[in-house]
Parts: C-alpha cells; sequence; structure tokens
C-alpha cells in the first residue's frame, strides 16, 4: 500500500481507501493530525486527529479547528506559490 492511504472499515463492513492530503503535529495541542479524503469523494476533505495507536479522531474544539485551518490555507497558498 502507498504510504499515503489508508483504510478504514466503515459501520457497513465496507473497506474505504483514503487519500492523506497533508500531516501536521500541533505543538499548541500535543497532536498529530492529518487532512484526507476518500479516494470517491475527494471533493470533500476532511481532518481528524491520530492517537498513538493510529486511530483517527474528531476534531474536539473551535480552537483546534482555528489552528487546522490556518495551516491548511498557508500550505495551499504554498502549493499555489511554486
Amino acid at each position: 500500500m502507498n504510504d499515503n492511504k489508508l483504510v478504514y472499515v466503515d459501520e457497513n463492513g465496507k473497506e474505504v481507501e483514503l487519500t492523506i492530503y497533508l500531516s501536521y503535529h500541533s505543538d499548541t495541542f500535543n497532536k498529530d493530525y492529518i487532512f484526507f479524503y476518500e479516494d470517491e469523494n475527494n471533493d470533500l476533505l476532511v481532518a481528524g486527529w491520530v492517537d498513538k495507536d493510529g486511530n483517527i479522531h474528531d476534531i474536539e474544539t473551535d480552537e483546534e479547528y482555528n489552528e487546522l485551518d490556518e495551516v491548511l490555507e498557508d500550505y495551499q497558498d504554498s502549493l499555489e506559490n511554486k
């Protein structure tokens, strides 16, 4: 499997392949985050934090959302300016 791919099993037991768009470590929250999208729906970019066992969790606070929004904007701006 490619390094930027994840597979999870949904509530119906179906395997769903995800592509990691961006990973980021926040010193503020001491968490690792990933932005990812489902290969079948690449218009929807989702973010979550990853625990030490590799499980993905929902973003919990507005402060986290705000920081991640800034990170994503900066990353996308850097791509546009290349």
